[in-house]
Formats: structure tokens, C-alpha cells, sequence
């Protein structure tokens, strides 16, 4: 790989820009000739290709923006968008070009093009680019000045708009290292024109609220949406529409449910319970897992489960929320996941009726709950010991056993009417096995 001619780089000029226009200078026309995909690949990404010759022409990679967002590692465009006058102008391709955040060109006022406007091909990094013309070879007129949006004028602007369009394409939930070239200024166009026009959000969310069965509530679908408008940077003429979305009345899906996989802190915010009840439910069969290792918080779940199971008990009268329970689950140490087995097991009577979490979507009987609640204390304590009959038992002085209990290697219980923490008895056993006791406990 020789180059005879080695023009001098510009101050403001990409890597892959450089490199294209050392061809053209060189007198070759398709780039492939020279470069392997992955050569380009690695160009395009700013990295070393392994040529010598060719890393040590290529200019030194800047940082092209401040700006995040967490599910990309990278903050670089894989793909080209530009601006026809510099092209013409300047004759080459310029770095913040591949910042993804700005779309438009700050010295003619206009947007940078990633499509073509006679065809809409999406642009290619080929050398007939440098000429400011569509990539396509079905195509290859001259690329033409079109309008900025206003709306995405600014980085902030573009940033919330990519995080809207992560919701529009449905990945909100998965990781990429690059911005992903689904999400086209199209797209983007799209996105700005839903977080400044409430109407536009309206129909947004109402499509959103389509997705899911009635018996499934819209926080599923808009929990990525509140996770949104937490991240915006930019006060967008949408955002009451956006904070009110579970105030309106949306079209619901009657199709069968499908599955729902999230991660399990997704899925604990969600459902409205905690990390150590997601488990529980996993555990009794009421969400599944994609892994048989211990759960952690970016374990993927699907919980569907849990909403076919409720979708069983339709809503009476007579019942009313759990959440106006929660006095009562407290005092007794109650969860959710005790009223969901109580539930599958036929000792307590629940309806449903979808809302934003499940102590509100499941409904009790006031009385029938109280009684419930005193049994399921007995219950437990039925299946304790104090922490001062344990000790005995299994040999372990109290002072070690609260040790356990306060690492969290020892899992405490707490009775209604008693200030003392107690154990289960069957963690009991199991301490007396380690000190090679041998005892007999009806459990």
C-alpha cells in the first residue's frame, strides 16, 4: 500500500474523512480496492487498522462531544451525515460531523443530510461523498441544501430526541456500543416533533397503550417513557403531556398477552415491589428468569406470569386496594408475593383491575383481609424460633447468630406483637447441621 500524493490534513477533518479524500487525491475511485471492510470498519470508529503506513497518516481522533447517554459505550456515528455546502465548499469531511448529537451544519444554517433527498438511500462512507453526491449507485445526484429543524438545533435537543427514538424502534432495553443506524434523521425528525407537540404525543402514547392487553397496565409500556422524562435536557412543549400520561383514556390492546422481559430492577420498580420479592416470585413460579444463577438486578425476567395469573380475578364492587392495606400488610409483615401464594393457594379472595402497581391493582375484602392477615402471623410464628431458642438448639452463642443476621447471611423475621427478632425454624436446621448437631424439628 503506497500513496505517492499525501496531502496535509485540515484541523477540523475526520479519520475516515482523511482517508477517503488520500484515495481520491491517489487517483482511486472505489475505496475497497485499497481498504477491507474491517480496515474501514476500524477507520470509521476512530481505532488503528494495523497498517502502519496508513495509522501513521491518519490525523489524531478528538473527542467529538460531552454529552452521554448510558446505553451506548461510544458517542461516535458509524454512519456519515453532512452538509452538501461545506462539501462543496471545503472539499472534505469534517470530524463533528460524526457527533451524534449535532445535526445541523452551524455555518450555513441547514441540516446535515444522512439520506438521500432524491432517493433516501442512507449516505455511505464511499469516496463519491467527498463529491457531494449520493453514495447510492443507483442514484448519484448532487446532495442539495435542506432546511435545519429547529426543534434539533441544539445537542440537548438531539440527545432527548434519540431517547424518544429508542422508544419509537422498541430498544429502550438493550445496550449498544455505537448509536444504532436504525435511528435515521428521519426518525429523529420524528421524535422532536412528539416531545414539542402535545398532540403528536398523544397519538405517540396512545399507539404505546395499543401494544398492551387491557388486563396488563400501561405502566409497563410507559415505565421507559417516565425513565425518559427523567433524562430530558431540554424543557420540550410536550413535557406536561409526558408527566400526565396515565391521565388520559387509550385504546387497549384484547389480543392474547404476550411476553414481557425486563430486568429485574425494571421489573421490581414496576410491579411495585421489592428486590428480595422479585426473588420470591421467581422462586414460587410466578416470573421466570433467563438464568439459573442468582438473580441480580440486570437479570432479564419475564413477568407476564404474574398478570395472566391476576387476569383470572375480575374486579368486584364490594373489594377495595391493597395499597389502602399497607398499614395492615406492615404491622403483619406482609408482602406481596405472601397475597399472590395466598391467592394461587385459594385462602384469600382478591379481584383485579389494572393500574400503576400492584398494591393498587389488587383489590381485598376489608374484613376477610384482617383475618388473613392474623392467620398468616400465626403461621409464621408456627415456623420460628426466638433467636434465644435457636442459640440453644444449634450451639451457636446469640451474639453470633445476630452477627448473621445483621450481615445478611441469616435471614430475620419479625412477629406481630413481639420485639425480638426469631429465625426459621428450617434455617435453625441447618445451623445445627453445621455444628453437627442432630435434632428433630416438625417442619
Amino acid at each position: 500500500m503506497r500513496f505517492p500524493i499525501k496531502p496535509s490534513y485540515y484541523e477540523a477533518e475526520s479519520a475516515i474523512g482523511y482517508v477517503l479524500r488520500l484515495l481520491k487525491r491517489n487517483g482511486i475511485s472505489i475505496e475497497s480496492r485499497v481498504l477491507n471492510k474491517r480496515m474501514l470498519t476500524s477507520i470509521i470508529k476512530g481505532r488503528p487498522t494495523k497498517n502502519e503506513l496508513l495509522d501513521h497518516l491518519i490525523p489524531t481522533i478528538r473527542t467529538l462531544t460531552l454529552l452521554k447517554i448510558n446505553c451506548w459505550a461510544h458517542t461516535r456515528l458509524l454512519t456519515p451525515q453532512v452538509c452538501p455546502d461545506c462539501v462543496n465548499q471545503y472539499g472534505y469531511f469534517k470530524a463533528q460531523w460524526q457527533n451524534p448529537f449535532l445535526r445541523h451544519c452551524i455555518i450555513h444554517e441547514c441540516a446535515l443530510l444522512s439520506e438521500c433527498p432524491h432517493c433516501n438511500a442512507p449516505l455511505q462512507f464511499t469516496i463519491n461523498l467527498l463529491n457531494g453526491c449520493c453514495t447510492s449507485p443507483m442514484c448519484g445526484l448532487r446532495l442539495t441544501h435542506m432546511p435545519l429543524n429547529e426543534l434539533l438545533k441544539s445537542q440537548e435537543q438531539v440527545h432527548d430526541a434519540y431517547l424518544i427514538a429508542k422508544a419509537i424502534v422498541g430498544d429502550s432495553n438493550i445496550r449498544t456500543n455505537y448509536p444504532p443506524k436504525e435511528i435515521t434523521s428521519t426518525l429523529l425528525n420524528q421524535a422532536a416533533d412528539i416531545l414539542n407537540n402535545p398532540d403528536s404525543a398523544r397519538v405517540f402514547l396512545n399507539d404505546m397503550a395499543k401494544r398492551l392487553p387491557t388486563n396488563v397496565p400501561l405502566n409497563i409500556e410507559f415505565h421507559k417513557i417516565e425513565m425518559i422524562v427523567q433524562n430530558l435536557l431540554f424543557e420540550w412543549g410536550s413535557l406536561s403531556t409526558l408527566y400526565d400520561m396515565y391521565n388520559s383514556e387509550y385504546t387497549r390492546s384484547n389480543d392474547t398477552m404476550t411476553q414481557l422481559w425486563l430486568e429485574a430492577q425494571t421489573a421490581s420498580s414496576i410491579i411495585g415491589i421489592t428486590f428480595k420479592q422479585i426473588a420470591l416470585l421467581v422462586e414460587v413460579g410466578f416470573i421466570k428468569a433467563d438464568s439459573k444463577k442468582a438473580l441480580r438486578v440486570d437479570t432479564r425476567l419475564e413477568i407476564s406470569g404474574v398478570y395472566t395469573f391476576l387476569a383470572k380475578f375480575r374486579h368486584k364492587k364490594d373489594y377495595n386496594p391493597l395499597i389502602e392495606q399497607h398499614r395492615l400488610m406492615a404491622l403483619h409483615n406482609i408482602c406481596i408475593t405472601d397475597v399472590l401464594i395466598a391467592a394461587k393457594n385459594n385462602s384469600l379472595s382478591i379481584t383485579y383491575k389494572p393500574s400503576s402497581d400492584l398494591m393498587h391493582s389488587i383489590h381485598v375484602l376489608p374484613e376477610a383481609f384482617d383475618t388473613f392477615c392474623k392467620l398468616h402471623t400465626q403461621l409464621i410464628r408456627d415456623k420460628t424460633m426466638s433467636v434465644a431458642n435457636s442459640a440453644e438448639v444449634t450451639g451457636i452463642p446469640k451474639v453470633e447468630l445476630m452477627r448473621l443476621i445483621n450481615t445478611g447471611k441469616l435471614t430475620p423475621v419479625y412477629i406481630n406483637g413481639s420485639d425480638s427478632k426469631r429465625i426459621y425454624k428450617n434455617g435453625t436446621l441447618k445451623l445445627a447441621k453445621t455444628q453437627n448437631k442432630q435434632l428433630s424439628l416438625d417442619i
